[in-house]
């Protein structure tokens, strides 16, 4: 097939196939059980460890490990230049991380291999002492210093009640690992040999120094929990384990306005299947949902089976009311 014919095929096709062909004969991939919504974080569901036997290669070079939709796995990628490649993400625990390095060997032999996070919450990042010797980690500043703050809260709190029983055993061992260097600012850019990858941040918005891995050439964009798809998004307001300040709803929907600019032509969220420009629309749009319903209810109105009737086929319905509450204290 010619490259332009192959450009001029539906996208969603080669998504599905793609997909479908990296997590063919993998381990089913819904929960035992739904968590509710109220939010128990104590459901029975797989394991959250990553995956690595079935990267899907979304363009030559540029490799995904799917989630699997299970929870607290991230979609993690491999991007393999000339003389590098970039790690982007690499799981909660030590065995996760460990999976993703060796997959990043196999794929990138004698380059050196550069680790950076989307953001520094748990299960994006929490693995990264793995790469410590055999990486250069990279991250922003306003990463680093989030993960020095609050990284050990983060573990607490997700070893006392974010984790089921069964699952805690996962952060035994797990050191928070600061990155090797960080970039100040909201843009940096990556020479992979052959390849240019650019990090851009806005701040506070899903978390300190959530950004975006833009590869220029492939319009290829891995964008954390700034996006999920399918899924009511992640607003983390979960004090005392995130606050207030750690989130920026109007920033956040910024960082979404400013990736529609972007002009991906395929977007990896955080969480769940790949999409296009449709997926920060869904988020942008829900924000705006949730915003009017705030704004004209009162105080003591429950919206969230209004905003779940709204939304019914998408996941994760404990994240409406967090949402709702950050916003009715005026984030």
């Amino acid at each position: 097939m010619e490259p332009e014919t192959i450009r001029n095929v539906d996208r969603r096709t080669l998504l599905k196939l793609s997909v479908l062909t990296a997590i063919a004969g993998s381990a089913p991939l819904r929960a035992e059980t739904q968590q509710s919504e109220e939010g128990s974080f104590a459901a029975r569901r797989p394991m959250p460890t990553v995956d690595a036997r079935f990267p899907a290669e979304m363009a030559p070079g540029v490799f995904l490990l799917p989630d699997r939709r299970i929870p607290l796995v991230p979609n993690i990628g491999i991007i393999v230049g000339k003389e590098s490649a970039l790690v982007v993400d690499c799981g909660l625990d030590l065995e996760s991380a460990e999976n993703v390095l060796r997959l990043a060997r196999e794929l990138a032999p004698r380059r050196r291999l550069v680790l950076t996070v989307t953001h520094a919450h748990p299960e994006h990042g929490f693995g990264a002492q793995v790469f410590r010797n055999d990486a250069r980690i990279y991250y922003n500043t306003a990463q680093r210093d989030h993960l020095l703050r609050s990284g050990k809260a983060l573990l607490d709190c997700f070893r006392a009640g974010v984790l089921p029983p069964e699952q805690k055993h996962l952060l035994d061992g797990v050191e928070l690992t600061p990155p090797h260097e960080t970039y100040a600012g909201l843009q940096a850019t990556i020479d992979l040999g052959g390849r240019e990858v650019r990090l851009c941040n806005w701040g506070v918005a899903h978390s300190p120094g959530d950004q975006v891995v833009v590869l220029p050439q492939d319009r290829i964009l891995f964008a954390g929990d700034l996006l999920e798809e399918g899924m009511f998004p992640i607003v983390p307001f979960f004090p005392p384990m995130i606050d207030a300040e750690d989130i920026d709803l109007a920033r956040w929907e910024m960082a979404l306005a400013d990736i529609i600019r972007l002009q991906p032509r395929l977007i990896v969220p955080g969480h769940a299947n790949l999409g296009g420009p449709e997926l920060p629309e869904a988020v942008l749009g829900y924000f705006r949902t949730l915003r009017n319903l705030v704004a004209q209810s009162d105080r003591s109105a429950d919206l969230r089976s209004a905003v779940h009737a709204r939304y019914a086929t998408w996941e994760n319905p404990e994240f409406i009311a967090p949402a709702l509450q950050y916003l009715r204290q005026g984030g």
